[in-house]
């Protein structure tokens, strides 16, 4: 076993506790470990909990009912040829082996035989890393007010399931009034918003488990007292991503994506490996907190998400479905916004640099956005329900700013369909919210909605 070389920490501690059952694996799940462990101090908590749990239940199942599984994927490694490879480095051991079992067409038995594996691996990593006492969870989708909205068909994916509620918006008056209801005002110029403070110091203190992540920066700006982009001071209490401030970055990962496809890329797998090891860092300011671990995130997110340089809406949904999956947070908000238009050709262009002959009018694309935002909103709700860390423990709230209705689903009653008679207000919504994740909100005005909380 060759592939611990140069680990350090915790993440060599685990390898050497487990070093005789390492040694015993097929060689393509060692090389998956290790992976993993040789990414530790990028990896959020959660992610660090989660390979821990995978060892120890693997070594309780090894003796056991997976020692023929783990056989079967020993004996289609061999049939690939993979003893071939020459051990060292996970990640090309990796790529290598996946070229071999592609290029013996054993790639479907073999990803047979390790889903077998975590058949067996994943009740038991869910029991230990999530008990049925675990404390609740909050996900909070929002419309921007600028998408075209059309009420009759919203949130019509979610036919037959959650409550919805009307809203009295009697009291937001002003363009960016909604959110400042929806969380709080802030007490004092410097302040977080009521609801997020009251999460820090009830809560969550830690700010990876709580995050944000918007298209445009409405709910970034709750917190710029003093009128300037990029003031994130007080928002070092959680973790916020914005797609539009990330704009200058952005820029500076596709310039130097862009140089690298200049000068020559050997292979796909060759540029994939360039562009992990970048380390552009985003401009002060623009990420709320200073880690290479979000500063990772953010690159990784940008790279392997599906059009997330190019789409602000496509942007948000993937950063919050890889928090979810990664960093696990007790509270996420996302807000999608208006999109523009996509353009002929130029759209798909990952990482070219347009001439300036090339440029056409950017126009914004309000009845489009909607259409999207209705997908990927849904999608945000099924990566959160893939999760045994949310599933039968989250409260979904979906709003669009501007419209008079709510639509709430608990994932522990998702069937329960319905539309509550009378309105509630934004400052209910809020006790709601805060009443469900078990903190209280001093002096708060609202009064939490029993249908919901009950």
């Amino acid at each position: 076993m060759q592939f611990d070389a140069g680990l350090i920490g915790d993440a060599a501690e685990l390898a050497r506790e487990h070093h005789e059952l390492l040694a015993r694996l097929p060689a393509t799940v060692q090389a998956f470990i290790f992976v993993e462990l040789h990414k530790w101090p990028l990896l959020f908590a959660a992610e660090q909990r989660y390979q821990g749990a995978l060892l120890r239940q693997l070594a309780r199942v090894a003796t056991s009912d997976a020692a023929d599984i783990l056989g079967d994927i020993a004996r289609i490694e061999e049939e690939a040829g993979c003893a071939k490879i020459a051990r060292g480095e996970a990640a090309r051991f990796q790529d290598e082996a996946q070229a071999l079992l592609r290029k013996r067409r054993l790639v479907i038995p073999w990803r047979t035989a390790v889903d077998r594996l975590f058949q067996q691996l994943d009740p038991a990593i869910e029991a230990e890393l999530f008990p049925a006492d675990a404390p609740h969870r909050l996900i909070v989708q929002i419309y921007g007010r600028e998408i075209a909205v059309e009420p009759e068909k919203l949130w019509r994916r979610f036919t037959g399931m959650g409550l919805r509620l009307p809203l009295d918006l009697t009291s937001v008056r002003g363009p960016n009034e909604f959110l400042g209801a929806l969380f709080g005002r802030r007490a004092e110029a410097s302040a977080d918003p009521t609801f997020f403070a009251d999460v820090r110091d009830g809560l969550a203190p830690d700010p990876l488990e709580t995050w944000i992540i918007e298209s445009h920066d409405a709910v970034h700006a709750l917190w710029d007292h003093d009128g300037t982009k990029g003031n994130v001071g007080a928002k070092a209490s959680l973790t916020a991503l914005s797609y539009d401030r990330l704009s200058p970055y952005r820029a500076d990962l596709t310039r130097a994506l862009y140089s690298k496809i200049q000068s020559g890329v050997e292979s796909p797998q060759a540029f994939a490996a360039y562009a992990r090891s970048l380390r552009i860092a985003p401009p002060p300011g623009v990420v709320s907190l200073d880690s290479d671990r979000l500063q990772a995130f953010v690159r990784d997110t940008l790279l392997s998400g599906n059009g997330t340089l190019v789409v602000n809406n496509t942007f948000v949904e993937w950063a919050a479905a890889q928090a979810l999956r990664r960093a696990q947070p007790r509270l996420l908000v996302t807000r999608f916004g208006v999109r523009d238009k996509f353009k002929p050709f130029a759209s798909m262009l990952l990482f070219s640099q347009s001439r300036a002959t090339d440029h056409i009018p950017v126009q914004r694309d309000p009845a489009g956005s909607f259409i999207d935002v209705e997908q990927l909103s849904y999608y945000v709700w099924l990566n959160a329900e893939k999760s045994a860390a949310y599933r039968k423990k989250t409260l979904y709230l979906f709003l669009a700013e501007g419209v008079d209705q709510m639509l709430a689903i608990r994932s522990d009653m998702p069937a329960i369909a319905g539309h509550a008679k009378s309105a509630v207000t934004l400052e209910d919504v809020r006790a709601t919210m805060a009443r469900w994740l078990g903190i209280r909100e001093p002096g708060g005005s609202g009064r939490s909605i029993d249908l919901l909380v009950s």
